[in-house]
């Protein structure tokens, strides 16, 4: 089904967009493609097969860039997906070694909801995952503790923990991942970006991660674009037809020598991404 809110709740989507998160919250019950069950919005590509499927999962409180995109992954064959942020996740503590027995229930029951909605996804399409702020804690938590399967990669947007606990515990967490990970900055040179990355560059250095890249966000109209040509290089998508032969030869090169496999190839136009290596999803 394709993007198409209804007038009204497109108009209030503008003004939402463009106003002070603080003086402006998005109603999902207004948009049809609203699963009040699952507290997500669901936009399945016109495709006969799935390319794959991106899953956001936004920070309440930061800039929502998502809806926008709906459409542009919608016509390379993708399904996608954007989970309704809970504030309970900026209220509680990923690092603590002693969770109360609310951060406990909230954590089960966060494990639960997305348990259900990725077993609902097809087991050979690769899943694509886009957690933004605190997101980025909590989804690696629920990963590394098995309460979730791994996606085939991850991106990042501004996930910047502010306590040392918490920089350190992601951090760590990123580095030991393997699966590939793009982390956006919006604004890559502030103090809490530096101290960040500078935690991420050790644990990385330590384990010898290589799939890990770090980019400046570019503008709000170009993030799914940037989103895209990294997943060109990993060889999930296709080269635009007008890509310079010497540049695919170059990704190509690449690929080989990191060892970065591809997905299934996604999308239509020039055929060169690589057949998935990944293990597909299963349930928990």
């Amino acid at each position: 089904m394709a993007f198409r809110p209804r007038w009204w709740a497109a108009s209030f989507l503008a003004a939402w967009l463009v106003a002070p998160v603080s003086q402006a919250r998005l109603d999902w019950a207004a948009f049809e493609q609203y699963q009040p069950a699952a507290q997500l919005l669901r936009f399945n590509t016109a495709s006969a097969s799935t390319a794959g499927t991106l899953m956001i999962w936004p920070e309440q409180g930061q800039t929502h860039y998502w809806l926008p995109m709906a459409t542009y992954w919608q016509q390379r064959g993708w399904d996608f997906i954007v989970l309704q942020p809970d504030p309970a996740q900026q209220s509680f503590n990923p690092a603590s070694e002693q969770p109360t027995a609310q951060q406990r229930q909230w954590q089960e029951q966060t494990a639960t909801r997305l348990s259900d909605v990725l077993a609902g996804l097809e087991s050979s399409p690769p899943l694509l995952v886009v957690a933004q702020g605190s997101a980025a804690l909590w989804y690696q938590q629920l990963v590394d503790s098995t309460a979730l399967p791994p996606p085939q990669a991850l991106v990042l947007l501004d996930a910047l923990p502010v306590p040392s606990a918490e920089q350190q515990m992601l951090a760590m967490s990123l580095a030991r991942s393997p699966y590939p990970v793009l982390d956006i900055y919006s604004r890559p040179d502030s103090p809490l970006a530096w101290h960040n990355q500078r935690r991420r560059r050790q644990q990385l250095g330590s384990r010898g991660k290589t799939d890990y890249l770090v980019q400046h966000f570019a503008a709000p109209g170009m993030l799914e674009k940037q989103m895209a040509s990294w997943l060109i290089r990993l060889g999930w998508l296709p080269f635009p037809p007008s890509a310079p032969d010497y540049l695919k030869e170059q990704l190509k090169e690449q690929r080989h020598e990191t060892g970065i496999s591809g997905s299934q190839n996604p999308g239509t136009g020039d055929n060169t991404a690589r057949p998935g290596l990944r293990a597909p999803l299963a349930k928990p």
